[in-house]
């Protein structure tokens, strides 16, 4: 345990090393998984083959777990973008952070055949029955995160899906310890979780307090945003500050809620080391102003582009079988890196 902290800004400085040289190579191949990273996700794929065009067209569904999220948005553009490399449309339809919502899409895209799903389930067992109804009528379903922790999971949903894109959430939960060892070691710490029952979030708390607690810090508790905006983390993070006097750090399921922790310390009169997840540009700035200490940029275009050349390989039955799993590791971006970030517009302008 006290070596991890020793060593935590040389780690963290080859990671950032590493991210800088990966994104000048672009998103084709992601980012390596991070030094020092020794978890479940360090030896899955990174990238399914890539298929060949066929003659013909074909129509892709996509669910967007809530269109209006930078990240999210960047997700469907990609699929888009992707897909009409190969020749196919793409029916996208928005979930709204919403289960029934949900299942009912899902119904949707099966009423109008679409030749393959893709989507980010909210409450996976709730997605069961349409999902075997799915694959009752030969409609291949591409999920992002549909089981986390475990490539062996065997989770009653798992037979219905054809294959998975991993986020890396238990890499994301390294690079933002490996963040905040650097920058504050032995840091008291509260966690901001998402005030919705999503899975795939709440293993991320779970992997950031795990990771924290191996570096050597304390974890004080964890307090939801219950909006999933600044709003929200401003007010989760007013809930920590007031519960916690000795608390110098929070670490935030993503930006909106690290930058919305910024707002109530500052309010608060307490400095706090913050650091964030996704790197949408509200994030790139909070780490360009000094709000953030760092954050871990995820990969919404490369999950895009790997679910779809994974969506349409199923549809024109190529590469089969699929990996079972593939990972799109994050980055880690500080203020030595932050000028060097490729914007995502840019990654999704450069598919082709």
């Amino acid at each position: 345990m006290r070596r991890f902290t020793r060593t935590a800004v040389l780690l963290a400085a080859c990671v950032v090393a590493a991210s800088v040289a990966a994104g000048a190579m672009g998103r084709s191949g992601g980012v390596p998984v991070p030094n020092g990273y020794v978890g479940v996700e360090a030896s899955l794929p990174t990238a399914y083959k890539s298929p060949a065009k066929k003659a013909g067209s074909c129509t892709i569904g996509f669910q967007n777990p809530i269109a209006g999220n930078e990240t999210l948005h960047t997700l469907q553009l990609a699929v888009v973008a992707q897909a009409k490399v190969y020749g196919c449309k793409v029916i996208a339809l928005d979930d709204r952070t919403t289960p029934d919502k949900q299942v009912s899409n899902m119904q949707q895209l099966i009423a109008q055949k679409v030749n393959a799903i893709i989507f980010y389930p909210l409450d996976p067992k709730a997605t069961v029955p349409v999902l075997k109804q799915a694959k009752s009528k030969g409609i291949p379903v591409v999920a992002i995160d549909g089981t986390f922790g475990s490539r062996t999971a065997k989770a009653p949903y798992l037979p219905y899906i054809a294959t998975q894109v991993w986020q890396g959430r238990d890499i994301q939960a390294y690079l933002q310890i490996k963040a905040l060892a650097a920058a504050a070691p032995r840091a008291k710490v509260g966690l901001i979780g998402i005030g919705f029952p999503v899975p795939a979030l709440k293993y991320l708390n779970q992997r950031e307090a795990f990771w924290a607690k191996k570096a050597g810090m304390s974890i004080l508790g964890t307090q939801d945003n219950p909006s999933d905006d600044v709003t929200g983390g401003e007010k989760a993070a007013n809930g920590l500050v007031q519960r916690y006097s000795d608390m110098t750090a929070v670490v935030g399921y993503n930006d909106p809620s690290a930058v919305g922790a910024s707002i109530a310390a500052r309010s608060a009169g307490r400095k706090i080391t913050i650091v964030g997840l996704n790197g949408d540009s509200a994030g790139l700035q909070a780490v360009k102003s000094g709000k953030l200490v760092a954050t871990v940029r995820v990969d919404p275009v490369g999950w895009g582009i790997e679910t779809t050349k994974a969506a349409y390989s199923l549809i024109t039955k190529q590469n089969l079988p699929l990996p079972k799993i593939l990972v799109r590791p994050a980055e880690l971006v500080t203020k030595a890196n932050v000028g060097n970030v490729a914007s995502w517009k840019a990654q999704v302008a450069a598919i082709d």
